[in-house]
């Protein structure tokens, strides 16, 4: 699970323009989506891709959609129900397929999906796995701790971030680790997961594991609001190198959000997703559950940032899988990249938001 930082329009996101309601839920989705039939043959960049890149992200879900419950995807005649014996059919045959051949893996996709062009524009944005270095215990270095769940946190609202960095936790023995940059925990907060590399060796990946139940507040609007920088300007990268530039004044500017977020070990290799299994790089997307069931495949055709050129974008054309929501993306237009770890993966999801268009596979073996 992951924050939105951005605000308004800049935090739109894209593609679940596309179904309509979540695995399950029995919910009925806000309005209709209108959706029309493509050809795979009609889809830009489709014979292009790597497909069987996507399709690792699909096994990784595969366990999850096997197991049910069933959900319910809108198409352009209405709706289709999709079975946990449909999904099973469908992994069944991804299983005898191998990951590195991406012409299988293309011809997989085509036989067992059909393609909805989703007919209102999308909007996309991204997000990463941050890294910041820490240890298991407290030092002159490493002083800003990283907490774990409350046992007492409940339903209703908790200590707000400014009460939990004075100290109303200290003592109670809730530290997963200490790490050196509070701005570089926040931004982990902000992304939902993250990985500290350990003083001692070795890295400890972590992974949302509940809220203060404080609302959400994006810094993008509270620095606009100071006058430092547009919203139009407000991008990760920027509100990060004020931060950093910004010492004392950072700390009561991040407390103006007084979500505050918990930790778990999650002891993998990979960050996990909403659904509960690892993200792939450039290959799992965000949504909002209520309208797109994980598991879906879904194609975007949009633009992404050029490494080390800001201002210039890209086309980006490629399949991803639903496998991650979060509180900031809500609605049946919104949805985000995760782009993996490391530097560029930073400046892709900083600086993304990009238009275009969203086209949903929707199973086509029930």
């Amino acid at each position: 699970m992951r924050w939105g930082f951005l605000s308004g329009g800049a935090a739109l996101l894209v593609a679940a323009s596309l179904l309509s309601a979540c695995a399950g839920s029995g919910s009925t989705p806000e309005s209709k989506v209108r959706m029309a039939p493509i050809s795979f043959n009609e889809i830009p960049g489709w014979a292009d891709d790597r497909q069987g890149e996507a399709l690792v992200a699909l096994k990784r879900s595969c366990p999850k959609l096997t197991a049910g419950p069933e959900s319910r995807i809108a198409t352009d005649g209405g709706e289709k129900t999709v079975t946990a014996a449909e999904w099973k059919a469908i992994c069944d045959t991804a299983g005898g397929v191998k990951d590195s051949d991406h012409r299988a893996a293309r011809r997989f996709f085509e036989e067992n999906f059909r393609p909805l062009a989703v007919q209102s524009p999308g909007s996309f944005t991204g997000y990463f796995e941050p890294e910041l270095r820490g240890s298991r215990v407290p030092s002159r270095l490493y002083t800003v701790p990283v907490y774990r769940r409350p046992p007492d946190l409940g339903d209703g609202p908790y200590y707000t971030r400014a009460e939990i960095e004075q100290g109303a936790l200290k003592g109670k023995g809730l530290e997963i680790a200490w790490v050196q940059d509070p701005v570089a925990l926040f931004e982990v907060q902000v992304q939902g997961s993250g990985r500290i590399h350990l003083a001692e060796g070795g890295a400890l990946s972590i992974g949302f594991d509940g809220s203060n139940n404080r609302p959400y507040t994006a810094l993008a609007g509270v620095l606009a609001d100071m006058g430092v920088m547009s919203r139009e300007d407000a991008n990760w990268p920027a509100i990060r190198n004020w931060l950093k530039r910004n010492p004392a004044k950072a700390r009561d500017v991040m407390r103006k959000n007084e979500r505050y977020i918990f930790f778990k070990d999650t002891r993998s290799a990979a960050p996990t997703g909403s659904e509960g299994v690892p993200l792939t790089a450039q290959r799992s997307l965000a949504i909002d559950p209520r309208f797109t069931p994980y598991g879906t495949p879904v194609w975007i055709d949009t633009q992404r940032p050029v490494i080390g050129k800001p201002g210039q974008v890209e086309p980006y054309r490629r399949l991803l899988i639903a496998q991650d929501s979060g509180a900031a993306i809500k609605g049946a237009a919104r949805g985000d990249v995760f782009f993996g770890g490391g530097a560029n993966a930073a400046e892709w999801a900083g600086r993304m938001v990009g238009t275009g268009q969203a086209i949903v596979l929707v199973p086509n073996r029930g």
